[in-house]
């Protein structure tokens, strides 16, 4: 079982299954716990700004190592700043691939959704964001639209993508999961981190420290 504490960062994944074993499940501490940090979700730690890692990383940013994306995303959800291993996705208006994805454990992932770059429907709406916040992924970066932008307003989730569109996208489940995309101006492969914040995203090859 995973739990998100409600605080802004880096979800980090802490398994609490322990907490409802019979030794422990009538304790007055846990329903405390739980209205503190809603089931489905991962506990948070604060990210490492990305100013700081690409000051420290300077030499993996000049060998391509690290990689600075395109300042073209917007800022959804309440989680400002977030970082993990990356998921992909290559989709175009469709999303029944993206919902299969958000529906699996994140474990503190990052979902990244290429959707071509399109700005003629949304890929994900509310819906969608509060799933994968309930499964325990980190943050997602769409390269298209997003849709109920009050909704993913008011999830603690970390959300980027090019802009909102009212309009839903198609069901013919077309795509592919688990693929290289080339999502703003690099590309980018499954396993690789990525680290957000309200400066900018950084892609790496391997995990950063400061």
């Amino acid at each position: 079982m995973f739990l998100r504490c409600r605080s802004r960062g880096t979800p980090i994944p802490f398994n609490l299954s322990f907490l409802f074993s019979s030794s422990l499940s009538n304790h007055p501490f846990i329903p405390f716990l739980l209205a503190l940090c809603p089931l489905g979700g991962v506990c948070n730690m604060a990210a490492l700004p990305t100013a700081e890692l690409s000051d420290a990383n300077a030499t993996h940013v000049a060998s391509g190592d690290v990689r600075v994306l395109h300042p073209v995303f917007k800022v959804y959800g309440q989680a400002t700043a977030f970082s993990g291993p990356i998921v992909t996705v290559k989709v175009f208006e469709d999303n029944v691939l993206v919902r299969e994805l958000v529906e699996t454990k994140g474990e503190g992932r990052v979902l990244v959704v290429d959707g071509g770059g399109s700005l003629r429907c949304a890929l994900m709406g509310g819906n969608l964001v509060q799933i994968a916040y309930n499964m325990g992924w980190a943050g997602i970066v769409v390269n298209g639209c997003v849709r109920d932008v009050d909704d993913i307003n008011a999830c603690n989730i970390g959300v980027r993508a090019l802009a909102s569109h009212p309009l839903r996208s198609n069901k013919k489940r077309t795509g592919e999961k688990n693929v290289p995309v080339y999502v703003g101006g690099t590309f980018i492969r499954e396993g690789e981190w990525l680290y957000a914040d309200n400066d900018g995203i950084l892609v790496s090859k391997f995990e950063l420290s400061n």
